[in-house]
């Protein structure tokens, strides 16, 4: 078998099969040795390695060397502590001494120092061994309540009740303090220990009954006799521990018996006397010594036992661990041998297949999503060309190289695809959304009834809508979307065409924006990102709240733009959750399908090196903070300055005209489907405003000062009429405006200042006009570079608002079957038909009719009547249609200018 078959067959046919074994009888002889050490199976190599120490292992044991190891060093420390003994004792006779000589006017001061000379060897000693806690603690215990018990006899003269009751808790806790400083598993040892601690206990009883013999006097004789019988009653459980390690036959063992009996018989006599009796100090001083004997033999058995055992137990270890060095250095010269012919080409195949998955196949990879020429090549073998496992596991390695890279060229030429179909499918998406724009903004110009012309402007803000869906496609397909370099866009402006791109455009509202402008490269990537975020927000924020944006400069130079909500808001996990995928910058997961939103602002933030960040609100606040900052890079200094919005009251002389009565005849009633106007001043508007006059078009003259009655005059006009014709004029009866919320030419459009009057929802922008009129000049209203261009207007908005008040007019005759009865010109629009003189009828009285059969009114050609020679001039619609295509083609010409010249040519053009 080759080095590139198919190993074990797995994958070929039958008759590959068969050719194969011709192969396999000529690399026969090539291969190594059977026997060979390189040619041996993984198993037999594997079973090499682990015989050799299992056996030994077996032999020797590990745990064996580990166990010895343990106990030697556990009863080396047990011998440490076992010092502890010595220096208890004598700490113990000490102190006994020292409160005997107190109450017998013995050596006192002697007495005394031989106690402090022995209370500092013990605490030396526990200071230098590593000992028990418990252990730690008695004798701390000891020290403190000898020391104090000692000072309490000399100086202030303690009664024989409370010397003898400080005393016992002293004498119990050094017979536990000593059985705890030998903790070991021998039985002979633990019993030396108890015994050592009975015998301290025995001393401790007899120098009690000592110091009552001494003392005797001060206490009555019922009570010193009933002392003296509980003290003895305690030694029989005392001499048992002696006897176990003096044995019972033995002389020591039968006097301690002797004399036990002998104070008992004493005193349980009354006739008997006990203070200062010769009888019983004589057995109290009999017992002391064979328990002083028992504590020396003991603690030096205690101890020696102790350290030999420790001793045995380290020679044992050291025996064991030299016999398993040994054993383990003849082990692994055989496993070095053994497995040097397995490590190689194991460390060669993993250092190539690490290369292979870190660098090689995420370059290949690479190229192939790139698409470079030559990227779709068999990849290079990996160094290892062996055929025994390791071998095969390193053409398996190379089988899997190159089905990963067949695998990534096709998914990369699959994404290819799939890119194309959404690019395609946006882009004729966008041609479809085009067309209807096209197609409502035929139906707006040829549409009278003001309901269904704010239904068709409500058509063409969702067209914009889907328009930005299909910019999302195009962000999935990883593509531009077109007008990307145009000129500099104020950072104003930019929010404001974001938050046209939105539905409920009205509830969004700036709080503060910088003097910023971002440049033409990343302006309509900022506006679609910002259209998202301010899209989340109100979708996900109740109707009746607002969205706020706001802006500032950071240090570095920057802007941080927040959209702030009051909605839902999230929690921290998937707070967390989002703010990753936002920093993933776009990169394919499965959760892309549930936040397409995310995955497009990531994108968008990543092409331009955004950072998008979301936060919780404010604290007691409801809603999320959706921060985006704009590095120093994508902002400029701003090219041009906005015009001003007053412009076009420069070009007439006379004043404005006057204000609307305060109260009207008759009372006002609301619209119930209006939305309340807060008194206080609203924020500012984010909708593109047109700035006054940009258009080029100069103001027309104005028209005559008369109107007939049937014409309402709307609130305000852009012409002024005659005083004659004012004065004669009716008042016209409109409801009072809200305070706070007034509506000029400059401020909306005319059909947006006509809904305001007339009731209903609130008033929005005129974004929707202005695409209207860019679109038909074949303008992309979305190239943010041309946004601001589009803020403009002209001296024709107030007839277009005029002609909106005109349908307002409401009707006052109706058929049998209550449909209305049209007046005929009721709706025309006031001064669109007038004469250049006005008529001689009155006000309100319509001219008489032409009467055919007169033989002095003129006739035409074709034998119609003539018009008067004072009538106006027929309006041609050729004509008409002609000045508006010349119109819009002037306005086409200029915006191309501009995208050829730049911004400074404009302005020159306008101001011209």
């Amino acid at each position: 078998m080759t080095l590139f078959d198919h190993p074990d067959g797995v994958g070929q046919t039958q008759e590959e099969s068969a050719e194969g074994g011709h192969t396999l009888q000529a690399a026969a002889v090539k291969r190594p040795s059977r026997w060979s050490v390189r040619n041996w199976p993984v198993r037999w190599k594997v079973f090499a390695i682990a015989l050799l120490p299992l056996a030994l292992a077996g032999l020797f044991g590990g745990l064996r060397v580990s166990d010895a190891l343990a106990e030697s060093s556990g009863l080396r420390l047990v011998a440490d502590r076992a010092q502890m003994i010595p220096a208890i004792t004598n700490y113990m006779s000490a102190l006994g001494e020292a409160l005997v000589a107190a109450s017998s006017d013995g050596d006192t001061e002697g007495a005394r120092k031989n106690f402090e000379n022995r209370k500092y060897e013990l605490g030396s000693r526990l200071a230098h061994t590593d000992v028990a806690t418990d252990v730690r603690s008695g004798v701390q215990t000891l020290i403190e309540r000898g020391q104090a018990l000692l000072s309490e006899v000399s100086t202030t003269g303690i009664g024989l009740r409370d010397e003898v009751t400080g005393y016992a808790p002293i004498l119990l806790t050094a017979e536990e303090t000593i059985n705890g400083s030998v903790r070991v598993d021998s039985e002979r040892i633990r019993a030396q220990t108890a015994a050592l601690s009975r015998a301290v206990g025995a001393r401790g009883q007899m120098m009690l009954q000592e110091l009552l013999l001494n003392r005797g006097g001060e206490l009555p004789d019922p009570e010193l006799r009933s002392s003296m019988m509980t003290l003895a009653g305690t030694e029989p459980s005392t001499l048992f521990g002696m006897t176990e390690v003096l044995g019972v036959d033995s002389p020591d063992a039968k006097s301690l018996q002797q004399q036990l009996v002998t104070r008992l018989s004493i005193m349980s006599d009354p006739e008997q006397v006990l203070p200062n009796n010769p009888v019983l100090r004589d057995s109290i001083r009999t017992t002391d010594e064979i328990a002083s004997r028992l504590i020396s033999q003991n603690t030096v058995a205690v101890t020696s036992a102790v350290q030999d055992r420790a001793a045995d137990r380290r020679a044992a270890a050291v025996r064991d661990i030299v016999l398993v060095l040994a054993a383990i250095a003849a082990t692994l010269l055989a496993v070095w041998l053994v497995a040097r012919s397995l490590v190689r080409p194991l460390r060669t195949l993993r250092d190539s297949a690490l290369k292979v998955a870190h660098s090689d196949l995420e370059q290949e990879i690479a190229r192939l999503r790139a698409g470079e020429s030559g990227s779709e090549r068999d990849p290079d073998p990996l160094p290892v060309y062996t055929t025994e496992e390791v071998g095969q596991v390193a053409h398996a390695v190379d089988e899997l190289h190159a089905q990963a890279l067949l695998l990534a060229g096709d998914e990369a030429r699959l994404r290819r695809l799939v890119n194309e179909m959404f690019e395609t499918m946006s882009r004729r998406n966008r041609s479809l959304v085009d067309q209807q724009l096209a197609l409502i903004d035929r139906l707006e110009r040829n549409e009278d009834d003001p309901d269904r012309l704010e239904s068709l402007f409500r058509l063409d803000h969702l067209a914009a809508r889907m328009r930005r869906n299909g910019a999302n496609l195009l962000v999935l397909a990883g593509a531009r979307a077109p007008h990307e370099r145009g000129r500099p866009v104020a950072l104003a402006t930019l929010i404001s065409a974001a938050a046209s791109e939105v539905e409920g455009y009205e509830r969004v509202q700036t709080v503060l924006v910088p003097d910023a402008t971002v440049i033409g490269a990343a302006a309509a990537d900022c506006v679609h990102l910002l259209a998202e975020l301010i899209d989340n927000a109100l979708r996900y924020s109740a109707p009746t709240e607002p969205v706020r944006v706001v802006a500032g400069f950071e240090n570095d130079g920057g802007v941080v733009v927040e959209v702030v909500d009051a909605g839902l808001g999230m929690t921290d996990a998937d707070l967390r959750m989002a703010n990753m995928r936002l920093a993933a910058g776009g990169d394919f997961s499965p959760e892309n399908a549930r936040h397409m939103g995310l995955f497009v602002i990531s994108r968008l933030a990543a092409r331009h090196h955004i950072e998008v960040r979301l936060f919780p609100a404010s604290q007691g606040a409801r809603g999320i903070t959706a921060e985006v900052y704009l590095p120093p890079h994508l902002l400029t200094p701003r090219a041009v300055e906005e015009p001003a919005p007053a412009a076009p009251q420069d070009r007439f002389a006379e004043p404005p005209p006057p204000p609307m009565p305060a109260e009207p005849d008759e009372p006002y009633e609301p619209d119930e489907h209006r939305a309340p106007v807060a008194v206080a001043e609203p924020g500012p508007s984010l909708l593109p405003q047109r700035s006054p006059g940009s258009s080029g078009i100069t103001a027309g003259q104005p028209p005559p000062a008369a109107a007939p009655q049937a014409r309402r005059e709307p609130p305000q006009t852009w012409w002024e009429p005659d005083e004659e014709a004012a004065a004669e004029a009716p008042e016209p009866q409109h409801p009072p405006e809200p305070a706070g919320e007034t509506f000029t030419p400059a401020d909306t459009s005319g059909f947006f200042a006509a809904r305001a009057k007339a009731g209903g929802t609130a008033p929005e922008s005129d974004s929707i006009y202005q695409r209207m009129l860019a679109e038909s000049a074949g303008i992309d209203p979305n190239e943010p570079g041309l946004r601001a261009d589009l803020d403009w207007q002209t001296v024709w908005d107030h007839g277009w608002s005029v002609a909106a008040d005109v349908e307002n007019v409401p009707v006052t005759a109706h058929t049998e079957h209550g449909l209305p009865v049209r007046e005929p010109g009721a709706r025309l629009v006031p001064g669109s038909a007038a004469p250049d003189e006005p008529p001689t009828a009155a006000a309100g009285t319509p001219a008489p009719a032409p009467d055919p059969g007169d033989p002095e009114q003129p006739v035409t050609s074709n034998g119609a009547p003539a018009a008067p020679a004072d009538a106006p001039p027929e309006r041609d619609p050729a004509a008409i249609r002609a000045s508006i295509n010349s119109h819009f083609g002037g306005v086409r010409a200029a915006r191309s200018h501009v995208r050829d010249h730049g911004p400074g040519t404009d302005q020159g053009q306008n101001q011209q």
